[in-house]
């Protein structure tokens, strides 16, 4: 039947048309205000007078444009009264197009306009913007869907620097327990000082991303980045820079939140630590510097240096504007020895960073500033405050230590390994201090005062190494050889950084540095590979360690012989047979592979160790 014939049979005999009823007549008629006969397909007038728009109908079989435009505009007006009143918009459920032939369930609630968020299994947990909130972990779950926007701040209300939902983007993770897996199998490495199965507790609880009960959201979000950047899995690396962007705003953002966390002071810390060690690592030298001095800063304000003294310190720890502390009172010794510990991290994170890159006249900060006061007693190992232990009680520790001032009785009890690595960073870093004191031509007396400070470190250096249990008599299985490790060569790096500048003129100092720096490097025979990561400082002491034997290669290769400028007594130079000194090169040269070797490995993940290993293997060259 064509349009035609129905046109004529829809219209009565006698030519008058019946009237529509209200709302039967075509859109373009409508739009025009002409007489529509309501003929379909086609009507009448459309037919006689084709338009630019076809025929269509309200009502019609198809999602016409017209309506296609009615709806995003009902869309704009829906979003318009979600930010006029974002405390009446009701939660809105996604579909999650990462679960595969899921049921139902799949789905994942996010928060919509500032309203409370849930999820559903099992998905998870969601990052979002300011629109939504990262929701609770559910255990056994095995992938999530993450959608992160980089706009705006977590964890608030706040809506000041909300982002277009059309920026946002959606990234699959691990479940949370696979990230805290593969970053707490390393944390001892990059100064995470908190309890680790009270954190994975509440990191794991089933609630809101940033509710009270869980860690701040800066410091989730930075262990997050450190599982992912950890990960065995190739395929997360692209996620990293994402989850970056996320730790560094909520990081920023957790001290000013307008629904304050109770543990926000010592998560910032430890956030900010972590992040000072994330970029160490990365060799970012920069960025690790000012997040360690922003740790550095709110450890210090918190009052953390004189925490837990002998001293009455209640009128030294600052209040904020509000008249409150900076930190309430300490529940049990397990978080007491996590503000200790917190302290001492952020202080060799700070000392270590001096050392790696800051020339010898700059080494000192903020720890070393006029006033600066450190009564907090050294750290424990975690394990020794779950069984109610705490350290003595102490003042000015790191200056009683530097002046061989024995506090307790006690001090000269085996220290713990916490203890041992913080000790051992304080002389690297006096070492280098008292290094570049030193200049040829300086008056008798500053040279007097110089040699005196000289013996003074070295006599300390000594007594800490005769404390450190020998890494040939350690069992490989313990959890703690790789910190045990670290100690050792950060004593090894103190020798070759105090002996060195002697090192041309004094063959007992470069005896001292090339016997320190081939004891680093062969390390008690531990296969460095097996740790899989370690602490960014390591790739200064392998350099510093490889640059001492290069050194050492050179002499034993020039014509005048390694030993021309030592004289014995009788003022006669010293000289060796060649086989003497073909012995002592290959030695040096096993030590020096493994020290490159080490560097090579750790490449592959570091930037700043790919860093060490291309000025090392550019001086051997």
């Amino acid at each position: 039947m064509t349009s035609s014939s129905a046109h004529r049979r829809a219209t009565p005999p006698g030519g008058i048309s019946k009237p529509l009823k209200r709302g039967k007549a075509c859109l373009t008629c409508r739009f025009l205000k002409i007489r529509c006969d309501g003929v379909r397909p086609v009507c009448g007038p459309c037919q006689r007078t084709p338009k630019d728009d076809p025929c269509e109908y309200a009502d019609g079989p198809g999602r016409s444009r017209t309506r296609a435009l009615e709806e995003t505009v009902s869309r704009l007006e829906a979003r318009l009264r979600e930010y006029e009143h974002p405390d009446e918009t009701p939660p809105v459920a996604l579909h999650n197009p990462y679960d595969e032939g899921q049921e139902s369930d799949s789905t994942v609630r996010v928060k919509v306009a500032g309203s409370s968020s849930h999820s559903i299994p099992p998905s998870p947990y969601t990052v979002t913007s300011p629109l939504t909130n990262i929701a609770s972990p559910r255990p056994g779950t095995s992938r999530l869907c993450l959608v992160l926007s980089l706009g705006g701040s977590s964890g608030s209300s706040d809506r000041t620097a909300s982002a277009s939902p059309a920026v946002e983007t959606r990234i699959a993770l691990p479940a949370t327990s696979s990230l805290l897996e593969w970053f707490f199998k390393h944390s001892a490495c990059f100064g995470f000082f908190l309890d680790i199965s009270r954190f994975s507790q509440s990191a794991l609880l089933p609630y809101d991303f940033g509710h009270q009960s869980r860690p701040c959201p800066g410091l989730l979000s930075t262990v997050y980045l450190w599982g992912i950047h950890l990960s065995p899995q190739a395929h997360h690396k692209e996620l990293e820079h994402t989850l970056l962007v996320r730790a560094l705003r909520d990081t920023a953002s957790d001290l000013s939140s307008s629904r304050p966390h109770p543990h926000r002071f010592i998560h910032t810390i430890q956030a900010e630590t972590l992040l000072g060690y994330y970029f160490f690592r990365n060799g970012n030298i920069l960025e690790a510097k000012r997040h360690s001095a922003s740790a550095a800063s709110l450890a210090l304000g918190c009052g953390l240096n004189i925490f837990s003294s002998t001293q009455d310190n209640t009128s030294l720890i600052p209040a904020f504007p509000d008249g409150s502390a900076g930190l309430p009172a300490s529940q049990d010794p397990v978080e007491e020895g996590e503000r200790i510990n917190a302290f001492w991290a952020v202080f060799t994170l700070y000392r270590d960073l001096a050392i790696a890159v800051d020339p010898p006249g700059s080494v000192c900060g903020v720890f070393d500033a006029p006033g600066c006061q450190i009564h907090t007693p050294w750290p424990l190992d975690m394990e020794t405050y779950r069984k109610n232990i705490l350290p003595h009680r102490g003042a000015s520790t790191v200056h009683n230590f530097l002046n061989h001032v024995q506090q307790r009785e006690g001090d000269n009890q085996p220290a713990s390994t916490s203890t041992l690595i913080t000790k051992a960073s304080i002389l690297m870093h006096q070492a280098a201090f008292v290094a570049g004191q030193y200049h040829p031509d300086m008056p008798s007396r500053d040279a007097q005062t110089f040699f005196a400070a000289f013996q003074s470190l070295k006599h300390l250096i000594d007594g800490l190494r005769a404390q450190l249990p020998s890494l040939e008599k350690v069992d490989r299985r313990n959890s703690s050889i790789r910190e045990l490790f670290l100690a050792h060569a950060l004593v090894y790096g103190s020798i070759i950084r105090l002996n060195e500048i002697f090192s041309e003129s004094d063959p007992n100092c470069r005896n001292s540095c090339v016997s320190a720096a081939q004891a680093m490097l062969h390390g008690g025979g531990i296969n460095v590979v097996d740790f899989g990561c370690v602490n960014p400082i390591m790739g200064t002491l392998w350099a510093s360690a490889c640059h001492t034997l290069v050194r050492e290669v050179e002499r034993l290769r020039s014509p005048q012989g390694p030993w021309s400028s030592a004289h014995t007594a009788s003022s006669q130079p010293i000289s060796h047979p060649p086989h003497f000194r073909s012995g002592q090169e290959e030695e040096l040269l096993a030590s020096l592979r493994q020290g490159l070797s080490a560097l090579t490995f750790f490449s592959s993940n570091s930037a700043l160790m790919s860093k060490f290993f291309t000025s090392s293997w550019s001086n051997l060259r």
